[in-house]
Order: structure tokens, then sequence, then C-alpha cells
């Protein structure tokens, strides 16, 4: 009985053991590194997009290497952001031939890695690091023999103070020409507007006069038209920046004609701006309610005003005929919460610089900043406001409204605030609004 019974016993572990043995090697476990391989990966995707066959990590607590095995290369760039510390790539259209739980790995400076496709035929990838770190080198290698292309990036731990200095400002382009190698990257890496020859490397800002068409906003009680208002004080605004010489302009839209808020936005993100200002000058029901007042973005409204005003302007189309849209075409996959972040602190950069430029010119509201889900202002990739130059509501913003005397001074204080804009940014940046490289 008792040899039976052991018998029984062995044959069951047995079993075990075996079951254990065929199911670790269809997993493929071949050892603990971190590495993530796509299943018997194409050559090409159907796309014709580049294919990604494997991503891996290595090093230790003060060095690591990235390396991305790819079907053939491709340029690329990198830049670092702070709080939290990470490594952003942005890459063209790839194919990523695994899934996102694959890349929860750890490996020395390391601690996880994100990726996903985005707008305009991009790609990015974050790397989620345990510390401040700089970018040693960055290069692409093409294939050969039995070894895939790679791009390879390699990382070094610094302090605080030199990542603040240096990485946090750099931005590092890698530039591959047919499938030959690419230059690697030196330390001294420079902006990439700097780097493409064929960019003018001075700052985009888009003026985006508010309503036009059939859809004229708001109207005075002596019939003062705000699309007729805002448009005319953009052209000027305009010629304002121009005149400067520092910085490139684009107006959504130059005549009075109707512009959907969502082509609004995508005119401002095909054309890669660095910021963008909706200008409006709307009414309230309070007509009490006077001055300018600096709008950005926020899922909860700061106030009742804000709230109501939003709902309105996002109801705009409606009058084109238009149907409300519910879905947030320009907001995608896992990376926007780290750009809405990035964008969000400059948005808000902005207001406060906007708001400090103005109070020593003209009126501003009691809460001259404000929030609320304004759709025009919803590029997660573009520093954006919405400026209520006053509330055509109120009888002494009317007046100041159609005051040229006033317009002059609202459009020196507004063109000065852009130009502190852009010095606090090239000095804090974090390098997320550059061009894209891909």
């Amino acid at each position: 009985m008792i040899l039976s019974n052991l018998s029984r016993h062995m044959r069951h572990c047995l079993v075990v053991c075996l079951f254990v043995t065929l199911t670790l090697a269809g997993l493929g476990v071949v050892g603990l590194q971190a590495a993530t391989k796509a299943p018997a990966a194409k050559v090409e995707s159907d796309s014709g997009a580049v294919v990604v066959q494997a991503v891996r990590t290595s090093g230790d607590g003060k060095t690591a290497k990235f390396v991305l095995d790819v079907s053939r290369p491709v340029s690329f760039s990198v830049f670092a952001l702070a709080e939290p510390y990470r490594l952003v790539i942005d890459l063209p259209d790839l194919d990523f031939e695994m899934a996102h739980s694959m890349a929860q790995v750890e490996r020395g400076m390391v601690r996880n890695f994100r990726f996903g496709n985005f707008g305009d035929q991009r790609s990015r990838i974050v790397l989620d690091l345990n510390g401040p770190a700089k970018v040693m080198k960055a290069y692409s290698l093409p294939a050969v023999d039995d070894n895939e292309a790679r791009l390879v990036i390699e990382l070094s731990r610094v302090d605080e103070r030199e990542f603040s200095e240096q990485s946090l400002r750099d931005v590092i382009r890698v530039e591959v020409e047919g499938a030959e190698a690419a230059k690697v990257a030196t330390l001294s890496a420079h902006p990439l507007a700097k780097d493409r020859k064929d960019a003018d490397p001075r700052p985009l800002v888009v003026l985006d006069p508010g309503h036009g068409g059939i859809d004229t906003g708001a109207v005075s009680p002596k019939g003062h038209v705000e699309s007729k208002l805002v448009l005319a004080f953009a052209l000027a605004l305009r010629e304002n920046l121009l005149a400067d010489g520092r910085f490139r302009v684009a107006m959504t839209r130059e005549t009075d004609t109707f512009i959907s808020l969502s082509k609004r936005v995508a005119f401002a993100r095909a054309r890669h701006a660095d910021l963008f200002v909706s200008i409006h000058a709307d009414t309230v029901r309070q007509s009490y309610v006077r001055g300018a007042t600096v709008y950005t973005l926020s899922d909860k409204a700061s106030d009742a005003i804000a709230a109501d005003l939003a709902h309105r302007e996002n109801r705009s189309d409606l009058l084109a005929g238009l149907e409300m849209e519910e879905k947030d075409d320009v907001v995608a996959d896992i990376l926007i919460d780290l750009t809405r972040r990035e964008t969000s602190n400059h948005s808000s950069l902005y207001s406060r610089t906007l708001v400090g430029a103005l109070e020593s010119s003209i009126r501003l509201a009691k809460r001259p900043q404000r929030s609320a889900g304004f759709k025009v202002l919803k590029a997660p990739d573009i520093p954006s406001v919405l400026l209520e130059l006053g509330y055509l509501s109120n009888k002494e913003d009317q007046s100041a409204l159609t005051s040229k005397t006033w317009q002059k001074k609202a459009i020196q204080s507004i063109s000065k605030s852009i130009e502190m804009f852009f010095a606090r940014r090239s000095t804090h940046s974090s390098g997320l609004f550059t061009k894209s490289s891909g």
C-alpha cells in the first residue's frame, strides 16, 4: 500500500514537472534579462512602416544602454524631462509588434518604458528613469549579417545640477540617409529647430480670431459684432509681431469666414505652432463683469462664469450645421498624459506672463486667470490660451474695445508677453515642443 501510494505520488510529480517544463519552453523563458521580442517579426509591415522587432535595456545604476531592433534604420531625436525623470525618443511612424504589457521591465537606471503612435505619422517611446541622466551617445546601426538594424542610446547618471543645466535643454537628433550608418550625435547637441536647414528657427505664433462668417459671436447693445472686432484686433496684432521680426505668425482666419473649432486646432498642429492664442470679446449674463481675462484648458471649470462661457463657445459649430464632436481626435494613446502635462505647464506659464503684461496697460477682470474645457484649447502639444479682451455686455468694456488708443496699448502688451514667454521657455524648456524629427 505504501509503495503504491508512493508510486502514485511520484507519477503525479512527474506529470507536474513535465507540465511546468513544457509551459516554460512554450513561453520562451531563457533567463532574467530585460528584453522584449516580438514573435515572428516581419521584415516590413503591410503599411510599409518600420517594424520594431525587439527592445532591450542593459546596464547598472551608473550607466544604461537602450537598444531598439528595427527592420531598417530611421532618424530619431532624444530629449530629457524632469519631475519625474524621463527620456523621450521621437521617431517616424513605427509598427510596434509587441503588447504594451511587455514594456514593463526594469534594468539599472531604466525603470520602465512606454511606446505608442500619435499624430502626423509619428511614434514616441518614453523611458522612465530612476534618477537624473544624460545621453552620452545616440546612434543608428545598419543590419549586418544576422543582426538587425539598431537604434542605440547610451545614458550616464549625473547629478541634478548637471541635468538641469544641460540635459533638460538639449535635443539630440540622429540622421539616417538611406540604409547607411547614421551620424553619431555628439555631446554638444543643438536644438532640433536649428539643425534643420530648411526650417525657420523663429517661434510660430498662431492667432485665432474667434467666430466668423455665419457665427458672429457676441453682439453689443450698440451693434458691435465680436467676430469682426477680434478679427481686426488680431490682424493689427499680427502686423506688430511681424514688424518685431522675432516671430512667425499665422492666422486661422484672415477674413470674415467660419472655421470649425476642430479645424482651428488642426491648423495650429499641422504647422507645429509654438503658441496658440484664441482672441474673443464675449458677453456674459452679469453685465457688471468687465476686464480682460485669460483662460487655459481644464477638465473642471474654475467658476460658473468660465463654465458657462466654455459651454457656449463649444457649441458655436452648431450654427454652421455641424454636429457636436464628442470624441477628441487629437488625443490618442498612453502618451497623451505626458504631453498634455507639459503643455499645460507651458500654457499656465504664458497665462501668467500675459496677465502680468496686461495689468499695467488695460483693465483686467477681478479674477484674470481662469480655466474651463474650451475645445479650441485642446491641442495636446501646443501651449494654448483663450484671451477675452473684454465683455461686450459691459458698457465700459464696449467703449474700450472700440477705442484705437486702448487697442494699441493692448497689442503692445500682448506682443511684450509673447517675447517674455519665449525668453523664459528657452531657459526652462524641457524640449517637448521642438519640431518633430519624423
